[in-house]
């Protein structure tokens, strides 16, 4: 994938000359799905590793406001293309101790979940703070139709999808929220859903699917 990517960058870039208007259409929707298919490799190689216990967390000192922060700007662009308002509460600095990194594509995977099953126009908030009991707290709400109650307590199973059908209006091969599942259990905690969310971040209220993300600060024993 990554030679792909490279080249249609290029050709994006301008690198191996001008394109008319029809070209750089055909060619920014030939990148969108190139990002999204590499996307789907590396939660497919992901969910692998959870099932055979191999999954390597690199644990390091980090901000999880900036883990915040960075996710934000890399999911931007998809919530202004579909005209949703993404909101956000950050309560940090939060410095703690775990994998950034996957963090962040934890957090890239419950984003994109709320942007895909919200509609046109919709809302989606997210909250990082800080708990009591020396845990970080990430919630992702939207304002979208929710979960269903017969799909509740399998979401996070590989590969599960609560709309199965041929017919089925959301793309995605449901292994994105095993492997928040994976992450949060990674760092000594878990992650739940409450559908509906009845969230309130800033001035907007989110009654569509909540997802909650809770990690340990500084996990007592890494996995």
């Amino acid at each position: 994938m990554t030679p792909i990517v490279g080249y249609v960058r290029l050709l994006l870039d301008g690198e191996l000359g001008e394109l008319n208007v029809p070209q750089s259409k055909a060619i920014a929707a030939i990148n969108d799905c190139a990002v999204r298919l590499r996307g789907l490799i590396d939660n497919l190689l992901d969910v692998t590793a959870l099932e055979t216990g191999r999954m390597n967390f690199k644990y390091e000192e980090y901000d999880l406001a900036h883990v915040v922060q960075q996710a934000l700007a890399r999911n931007a662009p998809k919530f202004f293309e579909k005209k949703q308002r993404l909101v956000h509460e950050i309560h940090g600095p939060m410095p703690g101790l775990g994998d950034g990194s996957r963090i962040g594509k934890a957090l890239d995977q419950l984003l994109d979940n709320a942007q895909k099953f919200t509609p046109v126009g919709g809302s989606v908030g997210l909250r990082a703070r800080p708990l009591a009991d020396r845990q970080f707290e990430l919630c992702v709400a939207d304002s979208g139709p929710g979960v269903p109650e017969h799909a509740a307590k399998r979401v996070f199973e590989p590969f599960f999808q609560a709309d199965g059908s041929e017919t089925r209006s959301y793309g995605g091969a449901g292994v994105g929220l095993a492997v928040v599942r994976g992450v949060a259990r990674g760092h000594g905690g878990y992650v739940s859903t409450k559908s509906p969310a009845d969230e309130q971040m800033g001035d907007v209220s989110l009654g569509g699917a909540g997802f909650t993300l809770v990690i340990a600060q500084r996990p007592n024993s890494p996995v």
